[in-house]
């Protein structure tokens, strides 16, 4: 099983929405074919984002009881590491910080993201910085042994 960080944007797109790569990987990660690693940081900022009222209405699905219930599912469910240093990586958008340090503290495979300032990394500590499509695409087994091997993720 990979084990993943992924950042609070594609939690939130797979919440709101559970098609697409983002909701593929969640779908995974519920039936146990990939792990998360996550910290409290990004689930307490997961539920600030789903809560905002836009998201809300934008998204009927989307209220208090299933915001909670999802928090709760992430919280059993995904190996959840405290992070107690937040090393200054990402100098563009400083709360992308706890994305790689909750990686790093809980041996990610990979960090998944649609974030430009994360992508732009490509990497962080060994840790291939990946787009959920990209990822989806792993998990498919549509992306080359070649790429894999680049990011130093074989088998």
């Amino acid at each position: 099983m990979r084990r993943v960080t992924p950042d609070v944007q594609a939690l939130v797109q797979a919440a709101v929405s559970g098609t697409g790569a983002a909701g593929f990987i969640l779908k995974a990660w519920e039936r146990g074919d990939v792990g998360f690693v996550l910290c409290e940081e990004i689930i307490t900022e997961y539920v600030h984002v789903l809560r905002r009222p836009h998201i809300q209405q934008r998204f009927l699905h989307v209220n208090n009881a299933t915001i909670a219930a999802s928090a709760t599912a992430l919280r059993q469910n995904a190996t959840l590491v405290a992070v107690d240093e937040i090393p200054s990586v990402v100098p563009d958008d400083p709360d992308d910080n706890i994305i790689l340090a909750c990686a790093v503290e809980g041996g990610a495979e990979y960090v998944i993201t649609r974030d430009k300032h994360l992508l732009r990394l490509g990497t962080h500590q060994g840790i291939p910085i990946v787009s959920t499509e990209a990822f989806a695409g792993i998990l498919r087994g549509q992306v080359s042994e070649s790429l894999e091997f680049v990011y130093g993720r074989r088998g």
